[in-house]
Order: structure tokens, then C-alpha cells, then sequence
């Protein structure tokens, strides 16, 4: 049986159809403010939603869902200090 497969290359994003919490709108600003800085934290991405004109009602978990699903997540644990400087 042949399964269909999406072309990556017609679609420069991702699938945003407008979910049951989330618009279609609201996923573009999300996958804008995550592309322009995938190394950002969830917690700042969701205070940069939270001064929007419309404010989305979104969870830290439901960030972090999208994030994965677009391929935008950030590697594990705590991030590395800058030079290698150490604590002292």
C-alpha cells in the first residue's frame, strides 16, 4: 500500500490550521517570534505573546507542543555559559 508523503519543499512552514485554543493567526505570530530566535526560552516567547495586541491564551506546554512538532525546540538541559567562564 502506497502511502502519500508531503513535499517539504511547497511549504516553507508549518501545517497551521487553526486548532480548538489556538487560531490560525495566532500560530503565524508563534512560528514568526519562534523562526527569528529558535534558542529562545518558552517562558520569554510567551511573555513576547502576552504584549501583543491580542493576547493568546496558550500554556507553556502548549508552546513547548509546538515547538516540537515544528522542529524549533531547543536542545536538553541548562544552557552552557558564554567562554566557558566559571563559577567562582
Amino acid at each position: 500500500m502506497h502511502i502519500p508523503q508531503s513535499n517539504s519543499g511547497d511549504a516553507p512552514g508549518p501545517d497551521l490550521c487553526a486548532g480548538r485554543k489556538v487560531t490560525e493567526t495566532h500560530k503565524t505570530l508563534l512560528w514568526q517570534v519562534l523562526s527569528d530566535d529558535p534558542t529562545c526560552p518558552s517562558r520569554l516567547v510567551l511573555h513576547a505573546l502576552a504584549e501583543t495586541p491580542e493576547p493568546m491564551t496558550v500554556t507553556l506546554r502548549h508552546i513547548n507542543r509546538l515547538r516540537q512538532a515544528w522542529g524549533l525546540n531547543r536542545g536538553k538541559g541548562r544552557p552552557r555559559r558564554v567562554d566557558g567562564q566559571k563559577k567562582r
